[in-house]
């Protein structure tokens, strides 16, 4: 029989080293609370088989009280933190950071009433060492504490048993391959659980420590396999929670594994997305976004029915210490303030700060595209060039803000009567300029002398006082093939004439 007994403390030690080697691997895993949850399972078994193997080498009753004494230490928490660890891997949705704290203090406050049994006799009511068929023995009567210590575990591992497989019932086809061997192995420890409760082992051995152990190595091998804790890293949690972009985790197949509360903010859906399901599910996901997406992808998300806002995501690839890759982050950053600010930069580059027509630079850009065009399709073009009477006046009379606010108004009033394809800038302090496209000279000069008559009579009034304000013209029609620098000159001097005429009048020039 002491062959027996030495082949089982033989077992209990070789689980205890898989339960040690398991609590390493786990540590090396990079996933927060599936490491902490896994390395809690491990280590808690790994002193259950210990004080179940100093059990089994006592030879009185105070070894064997000592030995219950370390087993208890583990016993109360491998059903709380197998609990967690399935919760941690399948159901991350409900695992809350208290469970974990709750699940150790149940576990001290089980060993510190055993610690201290002989003071109570609450959880055991005796022991004493027998001859149990096949080696000695430590006989209990057990005492209430014990019932509730064994009514509290099997509950537990009767939901963590239902979860699992719930999960692994109605979960998608790849999630059922992830948890192929961690069904397996969880059918091992549901196994020693039923085989202990019920007596059915020879010489009441527990078989749980040993069943369990095997079937944690069974599960281990499972995440290892499918990498499932070895895409998020621990080590950067809280600056990606912490991060004003948002983040977003994907595995191989882009299966949702993990993001920040900045990507929720963007996608609401998330907070209620369980694990592993394509994120391309979730509601509101832009179709840009996709598994052959480019690396950058700008996109943008409905913030409220009549507010948009415009995000880039940047796809990154997870490649592990193989080289393999094993998934892809997503970072993604709200360039709506950026890209309205670019906008209003580039706006202020083209554009007059004042008056908002167009800048003298930019508007001999699109000279140059508008007179390509009208060659191309044999289009004359009429140039037009006003300079408004006696601004000097203005500004001596009632001052540069005055001055400003006349400026302004006559831009208004002339913008109001251009056409889709006529384009306005201003040349210089209250010169203007305009290009259009006319039939002929008696259509380009008609045009110019409504423009004309509009500025002369618009009411003008600034801070209750009236200004009459009037307008030259000088306008030249632009036949296809002539330059743009003949057309300058020419509407030039027909400006220069008008003026020398008596202004507010409109003449035509040639080039």
């Amino acid at each position: 029989m002491e062959k027996i007994v030495t082949a089982l403390i033989i077992l209990l030690f070789a689980a205890l080293a898989l339960d040690v080697f398991l609590l390493g691997f786990a540590f090396t895993r990079n996933y927060r609370r599936e490491a902490t949850c896994l390395a809690l399972l491990s280590g808690t078994l790994g002193i259950y088989s210990l004080g179940y193997a100093l059990e089994l080498m006592a030879k009185t009753s105070g070894e064997a009280m000592m030995a219950l004494r370390v087993e208890n230490i583990g016993i109360p928490l491998v059903a709380p933190f197998f609990l967690l660890t399935v919760l941690a891997f399948f159901h991350p949705r409900l695992l809350r950071p208290w469970m974990i704290k709750v699940s150790v203090f149940y576990g001290v406050m089980m060993a510190v009433i055993v610690f201290f049994n002989d003071s109570h006799m609450l959880y055991y009511s005796s022991i004493e060492m027998g001859f149990n068929g096949a080696f000695i023995a430590a006989r209990l009567s057990r005492g209430p504490f014990y019932f509730i210590q064994q009514a509290f575990s099997t509950v537990t591992m009767l939901l963590a048993y239902i979860m699992l497989f719930v999960r692994y019932i109605r979960g998608p086809k790849k999630l059922r391959r992830q948890m192929n061997l961690f069904i397996v192995g969880s059918l091992f420890g549901f196994a020693g659980n039923v085989a202990n409760f019920f007596g059915a082992v020879p010489m009441n051995i527990d078989p749980t420590p040993f069943a369990l152990s095997i079937g944690l190595l069974f599960s281990a091998i499972n995440l290892y396999q499918h990498k499932m804790m070895d895409i998020v890293p621990a080590a950067v949690d809280n600056a990606v929670e912490n991060m004003d972009d948002a983040m977003i985790v994907l595995d191989i197949d882009w299966g949702f594994v993990y993001c920040n509360q900045e990507a929720k903010e963007i996608f609401p859906a998330l907070e209620k997305f369980s694990g592993t399901e394509e994120i391309q599910r979730v509601e509101g996901w832009p179709a840009e976004l996709m598994p052959n997406s480019a690396a950058q992808v700008v996109f943008s998300v409905a913030a409220s029915p009549s507010v948009k806002t415009l995000h880039r995501a940047t796809i990154t690839p997870i490649v592990s210490k193989q080289g393999t890759v094993i998934g892809f982050s997503l970072t993604i950053r709200d360039i709506t303030e950026i890209t309205d600010m670019l906008a209003r930069l580039e706006e202020l580059a083209i554009t007059d700060p004042l008056t908002g027509v167009l800048n003298r630079r930019h508007f001999m850009e699109l000279v140059d595209q508008h007179m390509g065009i009208a060659l191309r399709h044999n289009l004359s073009m009429g140039l037009l060039l006003l300079d408004i009477d006696h601004f000097k006046r203005v500004n001596d009379s009632y001052g540069h803000l005055a001055g400003d606010y006349v400026l302004c108004k006559v831009v208004q009033v002339v913008t109001n009567q251009l056409r889709a394809h006529d384009i306005m800038a201003r040349f210089g302090g209250e010169e203007f300029i305009i290009l259009s496209i006319e039939d002929s000279e008696t259509d380009l000069i008609t045009f110019s002398n409504r423009l004309r008559e509009a500025i002369e009579s618009e009411l003008i009034s600034f801070e209750g006082v009236d200004i009459p304000i009037t307008a030259s013209f000088g306008a030249v029609l632009i036949e296809p093939g002539q330059s743009y620098k003949g057309a300058l000159d020419a509407v030039d001097r027909a400006l220069y004439t008008a003026k020398r005429r008596g202004r507010n009048q409109a003449v035509l020039g040639k080039i």
